[in-house]
This record gives C-alpha cells, structure tokens and sequence, in this order.
C-alpha cells in the first residue's frame, strides 16, 4: 500500500470516528428527560418532581447553600456530593412507575424529596 493511499484511509477512519463521536450525545439525549433540582434555604426545590416511566432521566442537581450536600437515593442507588454554588448532573435509567425517595444525606432530618414516575 503506497503512503497516500495509507494517509487517506487513516484520515477518513478518523474523521468517521469524529462524526459519530458527535453524534452520540444527540442520540442519547434524545429519548432522554431532563429535570432539575435546587437546594436552597435547606430544602430541595421542588421537593416533588414528576417524570415518565421508562426513559432514562438527566436530573440536574444545583447547591445555591453556602454548605455542601449529598444528594442520596437509597432507591435510585445514587450518591452524589454537590459543592457549595456548584451543579451536578446524576443520569437515572429507565424508571418503573413509583416514587423513589431522595435526601440530603448531610442534612437528612429536613431536606427530603420524591421523584414521582408515571
């Protein structure tokens, strides 16, 4: 194989890889819901949060409080620190229909929330 027939190939395996590299996110997020949360004054905002059943949830999670938090679901098997003025994102798979019960792990006598799947 000659040096620029080996160039060529390389460069459109590569330039392939890089069009489905950037694709990807758009597929995925596409069947995907997204919801947010906020902690502020000791509370999750909305303490209640509503999302179909059977597709996959991107849940954002922001800490406005000047302490950090532990976002935890025993139910969803998720725990996450959230820094003080930072946002995490926690991806949730496809839900069955039910209520998945979340808390502030730091904070857990009054800081508590549900995720409601329907």
């Amino acid at each position: 194989m000659n040096i620029n027939r080996f160039c060529s190939l390389k460069a459109l395996t590569l330039a392939t890889l890089l069009e489905v590299a950037c694709l990807a996110p758009a597929i995925s997020a596409a069947g995907e819901t997204k919801s947010a949360l906020t902690y502020n004054n000791g509370a999750f905002e909305p303490a209640t949060l509503t999302v179909a059943a059977n597709e996959p949830v991107k849940l954002t999670v922001t800490n406005t409080s000047d302490a950090a938090i532990e976002f935890e679901s025993f139910e969803l098997n998720r725990e996450r620190v959230v820094l003080p003025g930072k946002t995490i994102v926690v991806l949730l798979p496809k839900l069955e229909p039910g209520e998945y019960h979340f808390f502030d792990d730091f904070h857990r006598d009054r800081s508590q929330g549900t995720i409601t799947v329907r």
